[in-house]
């Protein structure tokens, strides 16, 4: 059956997928593939989802939402102000979007391709002409609820280039609040109830959440914020971007620069996962769940988020230690064409790449594309699995059994920790850095576990890098580095 109608079509005459430049650098297995965009087609991505039938819908910052599949390429929307999210039901194909000023839901009455009617669901947060007010998107729970978050305002008028949106900056910071909600997460009911969620975000890219209804989001550097994020989203959690406590009813009327650093510090929920500036990600985006049953390899539950401005892709798996999700991240794929904002699998397990450059840059050479990575079924590649905490150190997983005497050898590790200063000045410095020693190391399952035995504090992030490591079948390490971000130490409790 024909998904398209032939007169809103836009044929290509080239194969839809090209294999993409020599640059790129992935695990074993991994086939990355460049989607052709039309001609004509400026395709800053902002969201990806896809319908019931395997139809792939692209919002774009331009403000439009095209339809994709095989070669063809349908106009479904137009004329919205940056479109930075979208979702799709599953069973009715009914679609809603996340643009600037409003969450909205797209209608195509006659059944032509193409929405008539763009109806407003809620439009209840603040907005300016301030450039950095953007509102992310778009994830929904099985009661129907949809949730998104909203950026804080650029407020120093040193950087905005007026005074005007200088309003809700704390303790000097550069980001501030010009209008109501901004740097909240928000949830709207189907009946279009506006509820603020939680608060404290700064620069919210990204939002997902996983099959048991646990919403994260993605934040990145900038005052307050030491480094970019990974976060949970709970009910009434605050981030620690103290801007948009303007608008919490227990802060109304105070002065917010009367409260200290460190008081803000106790109110703060430390993030779940530290992204490492500069040598791992600068602009992390949309963070997404291998959720595919093994079809993508042997990352099942674990998270991939890319970077707009490294153009790479990022693997995290988290676990719960006291309560609270903290886990390890580690790079995955090099090399993208262009800046990576969002993901999405499709059915068969192969992951889209959404990707924009402009205005910012990055590594990729091009400003806007659209790629995939595609598992061969075959392939194991050879990657740390996971990092997770014992009660003695650290335990490292992997793919693939290692050579079981370098895996044994101290001297094949290098091991650092440091803290990201919270604090209201852009970003932070690796402060306090200190070289861990390992004690002894325990091998099990037959050289796929590694327990390094070492003393661990609590508030840092360790950088954990294997040297010359090698799996037992003579392949390296495709990625020989990982970074754990330890919030509380794990008592009784194994990994």
């Amino acid at each position: 059956m024909r998904l398209f109608y032939p007169y809103m079509l836009i044929l290509i005459s080239a194969l839809s997928l090209v294999n993409a430049f020599t640059a790129v650098k992935a695990p074993a297995g991994y086939l990355v593939e460049t989607v052709t965009i039309p001609e004509g087609i400026t395709l800053g991505v902002g969201g990806l989802a896809f319908d019931q039938h395997g139809v792939l819908y692209v919002t774009t910052r331009e403000g439009q939402v095209w339809r994709h599949k095989g070669d063809q390429w349908q106009l479904f929307a137009d004329g919205m102000h940056e479109v930075l999210g979208i979702y799709i039901d599953q069973v009715s194909d009914e679609v809603w979007v996340m643009q600037r000023p409003e969450l909205t839901k797209l209608i195509d009455q006659d059944g032509d391709g193409r929405a008539d009617i763009y109806r407003t669901v809620s439009a209840e947060w603040g907005l300016t002409d301030n450039y950095h007010e953007y509102a992310f998107g778009l994830v929904r729970d099985q009661d129907g609820n949809f949730y998104g978050t909203l950026n804080t305002s650029l407020s120093w008028a040193g950087w905005a280039g007026s005074s005007k949106w200088d309003i809700g900056r704390v303790h000097d910071g550069k980001m501030g609040r010009a209008a109501r909600y901004r740097g909240w997460s928000f949830r709207v009911t189907p009946q279009g109830e506006f509820t603020p969620w939680s608060m404290g975000m700064r620069s919210p890219a990204g939002i997902g959440m996983n099959r048991h209804g646990e919403i994260f989001y993605t934040d990145n550097q900038g005052d307050w914020n030491g480094s970019s994020t990974l976060q949970q989203i709970t009910k009434g959690r605050f981030h620690g971007h103290p801007s948009s406590l303007m608008d919490h009813p227990d802060f109304q009327g105070k002065d917010l620069n009367a409260i200290s650093v460190e008081d803000y510090r106790q109110m703060r929920t430390p993030p779940s996962v530290f992204f490492i500036h500069g040598d791992l990600a600068n602009s992390p985006g949309e963070p997404v769940f291998d959720e595919t049953g093994g079809r993508f390899g042997p990352f099942e539950d674990q998270i991939f988020v890319g970077d707009q401005t490294r153009s790479n892709l990022m693997r995290i798996c988290l676990e719960k230690v006291q309560g609270q999700y903290q886990g390890a991240i580690f790079n995955f794929i090099d090399g993208l064409q262009s800046g990576v904002v969002r993901n999405q699998f499709d059915s068969q397990g192969t992951l889209y790449v959404g990707q924009t450059g402009r205005g910012w840059r990055s590594a990729g050479e091009k400003i806007f594309g659209l790629q995939t990575v595609r598992w061969d079924h075959q392939t194991t590649p050879v990657e740390i699995l996971a990092i997770g905490l014992t009660p003695e150190g650290f335990e490292l997983r992997f793919t693939q059994p290692m050579d079981s005497q370098l895996l044994a050898s101290t001297e094949q590790y290098a091991i650092e920790h440091w803290e990201y200063l919270y604090r209201p000045e852009y970003g932070s410095p690796k402060a306090g850095k200190i070289q861990a020693q390992i004690e002894k190391i325990t091998l099990s399952h037959g050289g796929m576990r590694a327990l390094l035995h070492m003393p661990l504090l609590e508030g840092r992030v360790y950088q954990i890098q294997l040297k010359g490591m090698r799996a037992a079948s003579g392949g390296p390490l495709t990625n020989p580095m990982g970074w754990y971000t330890l919030n509380k130490r794990r008592l009784n409790e194994r990994f």
